[in-house]
């Protein structure tokens, strides 16, 4: 017999609450083909991470920890990779960072940034993401910025987290840990979820950008 919720932070809650926040999100993206047909055709074992159509990010702001702005034209040009996270994460995004500064290693030249955008804006700066991602040997951008900017942000590359506050005035964030790959043209252009390895994810990616450059 299927035993019921019991109470708003209960793990069933949040499980509950992803699957209809996830349904919505692909019952919204489900619509982006009807305005904008992809008429690429995708190989079958990149359609499961390639975003078909690719997703233009709107105009945000963020603060990154050494006091710059960053906005859509940070994307211009290059390939990013991108994953949100908090200062307290461990253990669960250990693997994720591991494999952004994997990758950071392996693609080490202009064309290349990678971006930890900060999901815990109300109590967590720029410098405080940072100084966490550095005291891990993490070589990373951090970046934050409003709860408006890093919602609306989470939305359009579908990073689904959520935030539980406690009757003790202690919270938990609690997210998904997908990576995403900003094109040079600035869009989400595709989504790697775990499990993944640093030669699966070079492997895809190196794959990726051939074919974006014979389809664009």
């Amino acid at each position: 017999m299927a035993k019921r919720c019991k109470g708003l932070n209960s793990k069933c809650f949040l499980f509950t609450y992803l699957i209809i926040v996830g349904f919505l999100l692909v019952l919204w993206m489900n619509r982006l083909p009807l305005m904008h047909e992809d008429l690429r055709e995708i190989p079958l074992d990149m359609q499961v991470y390639l975003e078909s159509p690719p997703r233009s990010i709107p105009s945000f702001s963020l603060l990154t920890n050494n006091k710059l702005t960053l906005t859509n034209s940070w994307f211009d040009g290059k390939w990013s990779w991108v994953y949100f996270g908090h200062g307290n994460c461990l253990p669960e995004c250990q693997t994720s960072l591991e494999r952004m500064n994997d990758l950071h290693a392996a693609f080490a030249n202009n064309d290349f940034q990678f971006l930890v955008v900060g999901l815990d804006y109300e109590h967590e700066s720029a410098d405080d993401l940072a100084d966490f991602l550095h005291s891990r040997q993490f070589d990373l951008t951090a970046a934050t910025g409003s709860e408006v900017e890093i919602e609306q942000l989470a939305r359009v590359f579908v990073a689904l987290f959520l935030k539980t506050d406690f009757y003790d005035g202690s919270y938990q964030i609690e997210q998904e840990h997908h990576l995403f790959v900003v094109d040079p043209k600035g869009r989400v252009y595709a989504t790697f979820r775990p499990p993944y390895t640093t030669a699966s994810l070079t492997a895809q990616f190196l794959k990726l950008r051939y074919f974006y450059a014979q389809s664009e």
